[in-house]
């Protein structure tokens, strides 16, 4: 009788034991699993800052705001473009340059009428600090050729 009595309690000891260390793993699976996602929520952070930093980085080197809008920006590469040829006109005071360059100016407006109509309020806010930027430098150009 003790032999079963005792080989009962041996028996209710092991089970508990059995018991607490499920509750262990099931408690260490749970951590593992938040430890898990507080990474990937880290990392999807992190892609964010780069993400934004690049485009931060871009926009100074170049002077060129990114667009979500392809169209957009490649008319803005396009009048970056006619600003250069005409700081280089003003520069150098090539009145035939500058008098080629009015030309361009038209078809640009024209062409800023055309993409304006599918802006975002986000690309029409870059677009228009980026133009008031360029046309206070073209105004500063103007200046330099007449003086």
């Amino acid at each position: 009788m003790k032999k079963l009595i005792l080989g009962s309690a041996l028996m209710l000891a092991l089970s508990v034991s059995f018991v607490s260390c499920k509750e262990a793993t099931d408690k260490a699976k749970e951590a593992t699993e938040a430890a898990e996602n507080t990474a990937n929520e880290a990392v999807d952070g992190a892609k964010e800052v780069v993400e934004e930093t690049k485009e931060a980085v871009t926009e100074a080197v170049d002077g060129i705001p990114s667009f979500d809008d392809a169209a957009v920006a490649e008319y803005v590469k396009t009048y970056d473009e006619y600003v250069s040829e005409y700081k280089e006109a003003a520069e150098s005071k090539n009145m035939t340059a500058f008098a080629a360059l009015g030309t361009k100016g038209q078809e640009l407006a024209t062409k800023s009428q055309e993409v304006m109509k599918n802006l975002s309020a986000d690309d029409a806010k870059k677009l228009t600090e980026y133009m008031t930027a360029k046309s206070k430098e073209l105004q500063e150009y103007a200046t330099k050729m007449t003086n």
